[in-house]
């Protein structure tokens, strides 16, 4: 909800639309991505297993794109530095729950998020080697930071993230689109 990953980037991966299509589906919208999240296995390894459902002719492309493309896909949402600082500036803390590879997050973290000095604290899943939506990542979180699930919002774009959330007793919004994220936040922010 505080980054994208826009879709220019995405279409340099050579240019034609299949060849875009299959690599997309077999990385980042692949199955295998979330080993590349959890941060157990090496990324070339996983790598090796992309490349393994990716048609020969397009390997040279892929591994282009995750060695190098890779770092050119994720950009601040323009709204996301202003929100925060709003929130931080009310008294909030504010802390990133994410499911990132390691070694991703620390470029991205230093090169392209625009509101790393709003945030309190982060468990990354690539460093914590455990994912979203697993209970143990909403825990390591809550306890990590000495919060009170009650008193916590989540925000995430995936519904069963936000299911896992409220089953450790967090308060959650389902992200759709910033206008209504941030209605639906000031709304339980108001009772709290």
């Amino acid at each position: 909800a505080l980054a994208e990953t826009p879709s220019a980037e995405r279409g340099k991966l050579g240019g034609r639309a299949g060849e875009v299509k299959a690599i997309s589906e077999a990385t980042t919208k692949g199955e295998l991505w979330a080993e590349l999240d959890r941060g157990v296995l090496p990324k070339e390894e996983v790598f090796e297993k992309m490349l393994s459902v990716i048609p020969q002719k397009y390997h040279a492309d892929t591994m282009k794109f995750l060695n190098d493309g890779i770092k050119k896909t994720v950009t601040s949402y323009p709204y996301a530095a202003d929100w925060i600082c709003n929130l931080k500036n009310r008294g909030y803390k504010i802390y990133i729950l994410s499911n990132y590879p390691f070694w991703l997050w620390d470029f991205h973290w230093k090169n392209e998020f625009t509101f790393t000095q709003y945030i309190d604290g982060k468990v990354v899943s690539g460093f914590a080697k455990m994912i979203k939506p697993q209970a143990e990542i909403y825990q390591k979180l809550l306890s990590d930071f000495s919060l009170i699930p009650q008193e916590s919002v989540f925000i995430d774009d995936r519904k069963e993230n936000i299911d896992a959330a409220i089953a450790q007793g967090i308060n959650g919004i389902v992200f759709t689109n910033f206008e209504e994220a941030k209605k639906k936040l000031e709304k339980i922010l108001s009772t709290k």
